[in-house]
Parts: structure tokens; sequence; C-alpha cells
């Protein structure tokens, strides 16, 4: 920042907006004369993360990875990649200085917008007062709150998508992208299949069957809805305890079978774990944020993030996602 900023910003006395403008849009300054003290700081930002992990199943999955793309600031509205078109086939001949064709690779922009997603909630100064006086720390439910729906969002967002178009432009997930693989599990006869321990090893085969004809080899994470665990954890018979999950992983292109709690009953996904197929844009990662209202009489709270999946399907309209759908119980 420059002088003339950080003056700036010394000087708007608490105008959130301004301030946070002034800065460079770097939600930190917020955080300068507020009405939490530091440890109150520290045991929120450590709550945000703690409940934010509870909920997140596939977010995590990809973070973890390093799927991640950092836009930079939450000033990106936007983020671009390129998707690459193939050549034509190479040539054949028996002399080599015979004529070949020509090619160049093709490529294209694809994009996706960037929202905010986010949470408000509210203390009152005089129960942060009434905990001051009384030694005790200030009730920190309603940022619980807040932050598990901000995190349910997030979830929601890379299984499910978003069903409007925001920001000029439409956010996919993986079971509406519309270049997703997908396969009913079901008996020949168009009834379909229940998830068990007898159907669940050729079930997960078809579905990497699927992604290996559209050219998509792994490694995979397979997603089931909740209502699932007591079939994954089931013991299969004829091998010494051994548990249906651990038998799918054994399968040699699966990395992890996990329960999404925000997956459709009855739906199941396959997805290869690479960053040429999915990523998250991260703008701005899960924050909490404060400013005052009513002469400092109410403290207002945000908990935030600026993010969006990337699927990035090929030119071909081809994904490395399969969705199937089997019968499972209510």
């Amino acid at each position: 920042m420059t002088l003339e900023q950080i003056l700036a910003v010394n000087s708007l006395n608490g105008n959130a907006a301004k301030k946070f403008l002034a800065s460079n849009m770097n939600f930190g300054v917020l955080r300068t004369n507020t009405v939490l003290h530091k440890d109150d700081w520290v045991d929120l930002d450590r709550r945000v993360i703690q409940i934010a992990q509870e909920k997140l199943t596939v977010v995590s999955d990809l973070t973890d990875r390093g799927l991640t793309y950092e836009l930079g600031g939450i000033g990106k509205t936007v983020s671009q990649w390129q998707t690459e078109g193939d050549m034509s086939p190479a040539n054949v001949s028996m002399e080599p200085d015979t004529e070949g064709e020509r090619d160049l690779v093709n490529y294209e922009l694809a994009q996706v917008p960037i929202p905010i997603i986010h949470k408000d909630f509210r203390l009152g100064m005089r129960q942060i007062a009434a905990a001051r006086e009384a030694g005790s720390n200030i009730d920190m439910s309603n940022a619980d709150a807040a932050t598990r729906q901000v995190a349910i969002s997030m979830e929601d967002m890379v299984i499910l998508g978003y069903q409007h178009t925001i920001g000029g432009g439409r956010i996919y997930g993986y079971t509406n992208h519309p270049y997703r693989a997908t396969l009913a599990l079901d008996d020949g006869l168009g009834n379909l299949l229940p998830f068990t321990v007898e159907n669940a090893a050729r079930m997960i085969l078809d579905m990497i069957q699927k992604a290996d004809d559209d050219e998509y080899y792994g490694p995979f994470n397979l997603y089931l809805p909740t209502g699932m665990s007591t079939v994954l954890y089931e013991i299969i018979p004829n091998t010494n305890g051994k548990m249906l999950k651990q038998h799918l992983e054994e399968i040699d292109l699966i990395q992890e079978v996990k329960i999404a709690s925000r997956m459709p009953k009855g739906n199941m996904t396959l997805v290869q774990m690479t960053s040429d197929n999915v990523d998250i844009a991260v703008g701005q990662p899960l924050i909490p944020v404060e400013w005052n209202e009513k002469g400092g009489m109410a403290v207002n709270y945000k908990i935030l993030t600026a993010m969006a999946p990337r699927l990035k399907a090929r030119q071909d309209r081809k994904l490395g996602v399969v969705h199937a759908k089997f019968q499972q119980g209510k």
C-alpha cells in the first residue's frame, strides 16, 4: 500500500467498504480496530476451519490434492482456462521425404464465473460486553451455523453445480455437467440395481469402463450418497473380515471411496482426480470478517469465500466424470 492509502484507511473510522477497497481488497484490513480481541479471532478462525472441514468432502479432496487454481484476489470475477484439441493422425509412408499433412493444435477458451458464497450473522454489543465482564468466551454458535451453511453451498456447487445463470455464465458440478458420462446401473430390463456387496464391484467396473471408453484412465475417486455407509463397511463373505470399502479401493484405478453427504440419493460419481480434468478456482479462501453499524451498537459478521469448480471438458465434449444411477431405498 502507498502512504496515501494507509492514511486513507486510518481516516475511515470503520467504514468497511472504503477500508476494504483502499487496502487493495485485502480482507485482513477489516480486522484492525475490531470489537473482537486477537484471541477471539484465533478462536473464530479455528472454529470456521474445523466446522467447514466437517461438512466438506469433495471440496477437501480437491484442495488436499493441490487441485486448486489461485486467482490472486477477490477482484477476479471469472476464471478462464484453455481446452486443447487434437491433431489429425500421423502420416504413414515408405519414404521420409514424403510430404506430410501440416496441422496445428487448436486451443479454445473456457470460463466459469466466480461467485461469493456468504452468510451473515450479528452479535449485540451488550452480549459481547456481558461475556467480557464474566471473563467467558463470546458465544459463537451463530458463527458455527453460518459456516455450516457456507460449507454446504460450497459442497453443493461441486456436486450439483449452481442451478441459475450467475455473472453471465453457468457453474456446473459432477452431476449436471452436460458433457459428463452417464450410466444407468440396471439389470438390462430398465430396473435399477441396488448397491450391495454382491453388485458393487461390477457396478464400479462398469463405471471405470465407461470412463475408459472416453479415454480417461484415473486415478478416480468414487462418491456415494448418505445412507450407503452400512453397505461400504459390510464384511464381504469368505474374505477374512475384508470390508466392501477396502475391496473397492483395491481396484488399481480407485484412490478412495467416500460418502458425500450432498450427493443425491440413488446417484454416485466417479471422478478422475487430475488437474487437467477438475480443480477449484479460489479468489478468497473461507474467512470471517467484521463491520459495525448503529454507532457501534451492533457488530455484523460475514463468513465468506469466493470460489467455483472448474470441470475441464475436452473439445470433443468428453469429461472425466461418470455419473451413475442405482436403486437406493428411502
